[in-house]
């Protein structure tokens, strides 16, 4: 490394140094750059800060509470929260059927509960299973035999759960010799007993799932349960608080006078509630998590603002320059377009824009930045045409300095500060474009943004819920806060007329 590199470098660092020392002295500074440091550290770490994905819908209830709602209204019974029934479905281990997990009774002498390691449904959670085995020597028919595995639990809010949902998988071996096999899965109460799915199973060498689903969404269950495709069958089942039972029953017609032994494996067993009551903000109408949709817009916020900007930014330093340094018929002709593109109502000429080129988030990018380069552009323009009557520009041109050096070398870096305050500026304005196409409709429905949320509450009955509608409101505010303060602090500290002299 060259002694002068070296040297440049240190004057460089200390440069730095120095402006690092005004910057912090400056208030707004300060309080600009901490909401953008804030804002940065959650749009990078979302992940680690929500273990939900902003895109999954039904994480919880539709239009669920936030967790502390219930605090502030004093009635938390009538809130309830997700819960998982089962710790573990696929039966992985041993321990998952000891009888302080779950309930066996049978009515024959000739049937027992065993954890069968070696089979498993092999598009579920693999091996291990519950089995249900049967052996009976002997030609003495023992009629019906009932065997039933439940698991007791007690559902203590007054509102039943927006949702539930259960799944489980079984599979026969050795039923020939049996009249029939009755498998029923169901969900009780002390007061009734309601099927999910209930079959009259034959021997098959596959896994077997219900049909319909087990879920309280879906319209066959909800004729098989109610008769009625639109009741809502959580409303029906979970109609008070109390114990409830959640099991299988089977029941096996032995009729024939010759031994039998049989097994019936069950694996993927488990039952999910969907609370009205989840996360630091509820969910939506699709059950989606409104927590995990702020963290995440930060990143679609950030992302349109700041690219945006610079591309805005780029194209009016370009344009600017040229326009000023060149002159003549190259300057007319920029700056008439410029003209025209400032009197168009820029919001009207958006969303003409984005409805005809489509509402990506690129298209978003490259339209919100083509529209915003022409006040700066002026700017640029009217400090070139001050540099370029100055002596040293004079000088350059006399020592031979072509028109790209003299651009590059001595006209850009006198109009630098100029782009430092202006992309601090330009970046709440691209952001709050953003949020104001996508409330309208016009965003990617690939992606969620703060605007998005907005549309989302307007469009579902939100605005009601302060929770929903308040925190991306808010945050578009402060993001926008933190650019414009930065930018101000930049302009003090850059602008010779606004330097403060300490």
């Amino acid at each position: 490394m060259s002694k002068t590199y070296k040297s440049k470098l240190a004057f460089r660092l200390d440069q730095f140094k120095n402006f690092l020392k005004i910057f912090t002295r400056n208030r707004r500074g300060v309080v600009g750059i901490t909401i953008l440091v804030l804002f940065a550290i959650i749009a990078i770490g979302a992940p680690l800060i929500t273990p939900y994905s902003p895109y999954d819908r039904y994480i919880a209830g539709d239009y669920a509470y936030p967790i502390w709602w219930k605090y502030i209204t004093g009635r938390p019974e009538l809130y309830n929260e997700n819960r998982i029934l089962i710790d573990d479905p696929g039966f992985n281990s041993f321990v998952s059927l000891q009888p302080k997990y779950w309930n066996f009774t049978t009515t024959s002498d000739f049937v027992d509960l065993t954890w069968n390691g070696t089979v498993g449904n092999p598009e579920g959670s693999g091996l291990g299973c519950a089995q249900i085995f049967f052996d009976r020597p002997g030609t003495t028919p023992q009629g019906q035999v009932r065997a039933s595995i439940t698991k007791a639990f007690a559902f203590l809010s007054v509102n039943p759960p927006k949702r539930f949902s259960g799944n489980a998988t079984i599979k026969l071996e050795g039923i020939e010799n049996l009249e029939t096999v009755l498998v029923c899965f169901f969900i009780a109460n002390p007061l009734n007993r309601t099927n999910l799915w209930v079959t009259y199973a034959t021997n098959s060498s596959g896994w077997l799932t219900s049909k319909p689903p087990m879920d309280s969404f879906d319209s066959g269950l909800r004729l098989l349960v109610s008769g009625n495709m639109t009741k809502d069958v959580a409303g029906v089942i979970f109609s008070h608080p109390g114990n409830y039972t959640f099991g299988v029953e089977v029941t096996l017609t032995d009729t024939k006078a010759q031994p039998v032994t049989a097994s019936i494996y069950i694996d993927d067993f488990n039952l999910r509630l969907y609370g009205n009551s989840f996360g630091w903000l509820g969910t939506n109408q699709e059950g989606r998590d409104i927590f995990s949709q702020l963290i995440y817009g930060a990143r679609i916020s950030l992302f349109v603002g700041l690219l945006s900007a610079v591309l805005s930014v780029s194209i009016g330093l370009l344009a600017g320059i040229v326009s000023g340094f060149v002159g003549g018929i190259t300057d007319e002709i920029l700056m008439r377009i410029t003209d025209a593109l400032l009197v168009i109502p820029s919001l009207p000429l958006l969303l003409v824009l984005v409805a005809v080129l489509g509402s990506s988030i690129w298209n978003l990018i490259m339209i919100i930045g083509l529209l915003g380069w022409m006040g700066f552009a002026r700017l640029v323009r009217s400090q070139t045409l001050s540099l370029k009557e100055r002596p040293f520009i004079e000088a350059a041109k006399a020592a031979g300095a072509g028109t790209g050096h003299i651009l590059t070398t001595h006209i850009l870096p006198n109009v630098m500060s100029l782009v430092y305050v202006s992309l601090a500026l330009s970046v709440p304005s691209a952001i709050l474009s953003e949020a104001a196409l996508s409330w309208l409709g016009l965003f990617d429905p690939l992606v969620i943004s703060w605007g998005r949320m907005l549309y989302e509450v307007e469009n579902n009955q939100g605005v009601d819920k302060p929770w929903w509608v308040v925190p991306p409101g808010v945050s578009i505010a402060l993001i926008s806060l933190s650019f414009i303060l930065l930018g101000y602090a930049l302009d003090e500290l850059l602008n010779p007329k606004l330097r403060q002299r300490r």
